[in-house]
């Protein structure tokens, strides 16, 4: 009888939810009656009929920032001069606001029926006149030529037509849609560059064009606009969160042929491809460590994503608005396969209650990146990307469930599980909380070959090398000096090859007394941000100078009758101060099915020491002091194995 119940609620269910789309898709249809009409009228119009439908069918859902202060911005920015800065554009927002407040209202109340028939008849020219025409086909077009949005923007102007007449001259002698791609991202992200956030929602690409800067998302959504405009077939792809790496998820455009093949372009491509590396998977990396470098850190040099889905026009996803986070849409499509993301896990889950699959996000939590539903007492989660450190979870009455202990994803699976053991414990040593990234060890690198100097003309005409930076710096290094002439001027002299940046720099004497202590005097620096000298003596190494030109200069003019012997130098390179700094309270946690503290210290120095750390486990290094980054690790063989 409780099976039967069951039955019968899924039934009706299924069929509540069947019948709000089909009356939906009836309303929706009834309010733009006046579009298929118009379409219906001709036979010619055939294909355009269906387009509208396609377009009015999945609107429902679909919303748009509006409002007074939406309002007030786009008309500031239309006499904003392209040249201004992040602040200024900031500055109009919060001046905006004072208008009013920005509310998300549905698509039905602001696309028209002008407007709907515009954008579908442009696009339908575009496709008409693409060299391409005969590769794309309709359902193809419908999805990613036709939508007249690409994700959440703001719908203000028109811009089928005016992208195509700014942009289309760039193609017109191009007859692969592949070279087209990589032509007009190249022009578009020169002449829109990137910057930080400058107003709380999307703005339409129109207006992103005018201002000529834009964050990430934004971009992204121009450039899929300048595609579709010119008969290309784009969409926004994205990561909600790397697997290994900070507390963001990235997104970026690809194009789609007829068979769902997915290209991208990467870095300084002519021709979009399949497969590429992902968009900013990869840190930009002008040093490769050496072993000669004796690095005594695992070095990050790219990212990986767990997951990648793709934002539709279309409804491709149901699930439940609860979801805590890109889950929750239904404009979503898993498309992780199509980028080579090809591990099948697999694992015992009774009951039908979804499971869902989390990552953690640096600083935060483990946060859902994929959902399935158990059956026949499996949940097989598809496609998931090699390298991701993953756990299951439930949810029940808003709260979380862990169901295992976290595993590493392989090759075929679950290559590792994360299990403390309950009687092997471990004392360990640890000195960051966050795995080191290459573009830091880029700077440390390039400081090899600068010199410390030491003279009595302020030219340095006369200038003793006191030491030399010969192999690459981890951190505060220190050189001991034995200098048999005295010095009014000190200084750095870094290596013309690049503008590493410096943190610290100390100069220290011996006395009469033999004790030991440090310099002091009026700054000097030359090829540097005069503003930013200070940062060198201040001894914080969260703070560095700035420099402007390679061959750069910093130092200090102890003052006439102050020369001193050198008997050491210290200095620090600029760092991602995610390494263990003194007299900041830290925690170790370890994960089985939820986290565990196991310890709480001050530290001394510049590393931290645990006992009665169970091996095998999953761990956690939080700075309670200052800072938020942090990533999950196992400890092994003496060293941090950063996930």
């Amino acid at each position: 009888m409780k099976k039967s119940r069951k039955i019968i609620t899924l039934v009706l269910f299924v069929v509540v939810n069947i019948s709000m789309n089909v009356f939906a898709q009836q309303s929706y249809r009834e309010k733009y009656s006046n579009v298929l009409n118009h379409y219906a009228m001709n036979d010619g119009d055939s294909l355009k009929l269906k387009a509208a439908m396609f377009l009015i069918d999945n609107m429902d859902g679909h919303v748009s920032p509006d409002g007074a202060a939406v309002e007030e911005y786009v008309s500031r920015m239309k006499v904003m001069k392209k040249t201004a800065g992040i602040r200024q554009l900031q500055a109009e927002w919060y001046a905006a606001l004072k208008k009013g407040s920005v509310i998300n209202v549905p698509d039905s109340a602001v696309v028209s029926d002008s407007y709907l028939i515009h954008n579908i008849d442009a696009a339908f020219d575009a496709w008409e006149k693409a060299r391409w025409k005969e590769t794309i086909t309709f359902e193809q077009f419908c999805r990613y030529i036709l939508p007249y949005r690409v994700n959440d923007e703001h719908i203000g102007e028109e811009w089928r037509n005016a992208l195509r007449q700014q942009y289309g001259s760039l193609i017109e002698n191009t007859t692969d849609m592949k070279t087209a791609f990589a032509m007009v991202k190249d022009s578009v992200f020169r002449t829109v560059v990137l910057s930080n956030k400058y107003c709380q929602y999307t703005l339409d690409p129109m207006t992103c064009k005018r201002i000529g800067r834009a964050e990430c998302g934004q971009r992204c959504v121009l450039l899929v606009a300048v595609l579709r405009s010119l008969g290309i077939p784009a969409v926004i792809d994205c990561t909600p969160m790397w697997a290994d790496y900070s507390n963001k998820g990235h997104a970026w455009v690809s194009i789609v042929n007829d068979n769902g093949d997915t290209y991208t372009v990467y870095e300084n491509d002519d021709i979009a491809k399949q497969f590429n590396p992902i968009d900013a998977s990869l840190f930009i990396s002008r040093y490769k460590i050496k072993p000669e470098d004796n690095c005594p850190y695992e070095v990050k040099t790219g990212k990986t994503p767990v997951k990648i889905y793709r934002i539709c026009y279309e409804k491709c996803n149901n699930v439940e608005a609860c979801d805590p986070n890109i889950l929750a849409s239904q404009f979503i499509m898993d498309v992780s396969q199509r980028y080579g993301l090809e591990t099948d896990i697999t694992m015992k889950a009774e009951g039908d209650i979804p499971v869902y699959l989390c990552a953690y996000l640096s600083g935060a939590e483990w946060m859902p990146v994929a959902k399935a539903v158990p059956k026949g007492g499996d949940v097989v989660f598809h496609n998931v990307g090699k390298g991701s450190v993953c756990v299951p979870m439930r949810v029940d009455g808003g709260m979380r469930h862990y169901l295992s202990c976290p595993f590493l994803v392989g090759e075929d699976g679950i290559e590792k599980v994360f299990v403390p053991s309950a009687t092997k414990m471990q004392t360990i040593t640890i000195d960051r909380k966050y795995p080191l990234c290459s573009y830091i060890t880029d700077t440390w690198a390039f400081m090899r070959g600068g010199t410390f100097e030491g003279a009595m003309v302020e030219n340095f005409e006369d200038a003793d090398t006191l030491a030399v930076i010969t192999t690459m710096p981890y951190g505060m290094t220190t050189f001991e000096v034995s200098s048999v002439n005295k010095y009014r001027y000190l200084r750095y002299h870094a290596p013309k090859i690049n503008r590493s940046s410096l943190a610290e720099l100390q100069f220290y004497a011996t006395d009469d007394t033999g004790r030991c202590h440090l310099l002091s005097g009026d700054q000097l620096a030359d090829g540097v941000d005069m503003s930013t000298v200070v940062n060198v003596f201040d001894g914080n190494p969260a703070t560095s100078c700035k420099g402007l030109q390679v061959g750069y200069t910093v130092g200090l003019d102890l003052g006439e009758g102050c020369e001193s012997r050198i008997n050491k130098i210290a200095f620090a390179p600029s760092t991602d101060l995610n390494f263990v700094e003194r007299n900041h309270l830290y925690e170790l946690w370890y994960f089985d099915i939820e986290w565990h503290l196991i310890g709480r210290v001050f530290s001394k120095d510049d590393k931290l020491s645990f006992d009665g750390v169970p091996e095998g486990a999953l761990l956690l290094l939080k700075d309670k002091t200052k800072g938020v980054e942090e990533r999950i690790f196992e400890y092994r063989a003496g060293r941090q194995i950063w996930h």
